[in-house]
C-alpha cells in the first residue's frame, strides 16, 4: 500500500471546492422574474400617488364565474376549491411559491406564504387556505355586503403633502443654470 503525499492535498482542495461551490449557490439571488416597473426602467423616482390593484384582486377576478364584474362568496367558495384541487399534497413554501407567482404576479405579493401557514409548521392545510382566501376577500368587502366589486379591489393612494422646490436638482442644489434661491417663479 503505497502513500501519496498528494492524496491529503487533493482532499484539501476538493473539499475546499466543494465549500466554495454551497456558499456560492446559499448567497444567489431568487428568482424574481417578470419586469421591473416602469419608472425603475426610465429612471425616474416611483410616483407615491394613484390607485393600484391589490395582488389578491386578480385571483378574486378569475373566480368570477357568471361575468357580473363581481365576486360572491359563493363564488369564493368554488374557487378555493378549485384552486385546492391544483395541490397534489399540501404544498410547503417552495411548492407554493410558483402559485404565489401565477395567481398573484410575483413571488413578493401578498398574501404570501406565511400569510397561510398559521401554525408554522412548513406547509398550508387545505384549512389554512380556504380561512387565508376568505380573511383577504373580508379584508377588500369594505361595505360587508358579501360581494366584491372591482372598486373594493383597488386601492388609492395620496401623494404627500408639501412644498414643491422649483429650479432645484438632486439633493436640493440649484439646477445649472437656475438662480437659485428666492421666491420659486410663478
Amino acid at each position: 500500500m503505497t502513500h501519496s503525499i498528494y492524496q491529503p492535498a487533493r482532499f484539501i482542495f476538493v473539499a475546499g471546492l466543494l465549500t466554495a461551490m454551497t456558499l456560492s449557490a446559499c448567497a444567489t439571488k431568487p428568482d424574481r422574474r417578470g419586469p421591473p416597473p416602469e419608472d425603475i426602467r426610465s429612471g425616474q423616482k416611483p410616483k407615491t400617488s394613484g390607485t393600484f390593484l391589490h395582488p389578491i384582486a386578480a385571483l378574486f377576478v378569475s373566480m368570477d364565474t357568471n361575468n357580473d364584474r363581481m365576486t360572491s362568496r359563493a363564488e369564493l367558495e368554488s374557487g378555493t376549491e378549485q384552486e385546492w384541487a391544483g395541490f397534489d399534497r399540501p404544498p410547503s413554501a417552495v411548492y407554493f411559491a410558483p402559485w404565489v407567482r401565477q395567481n398573484l404576479g410575483s413571488v413578493d405579493a401578498s398574501p404570501n406564504f406565511m400569510s397561510f401557514d398559521r401554525d408554522f409548521n412548513g406547509v398550508v392545510t387545505e384549512q389554512e387556505f380556504t380561512e387565508g382566501l376568505s380573511q383577504e376577500f373580508d379584508k377588500l368587502d369594505k361595505n360587508r355586503d358579501g360581494q366584491l366589486t372591482r372598486s373594493e379591489m383597488i386601492v388609492a393612494f395620496a401623494a404627500p403633502q408639501g412644498q414643491r422646490s422649483r429650479g432645484r436638482g438632486q439633493e436640493g442644489r440649484p439646477e445649472k443654470g437656475s438662480r437659485g434661491g428666492g421666491r420659486p417663479s410663478r
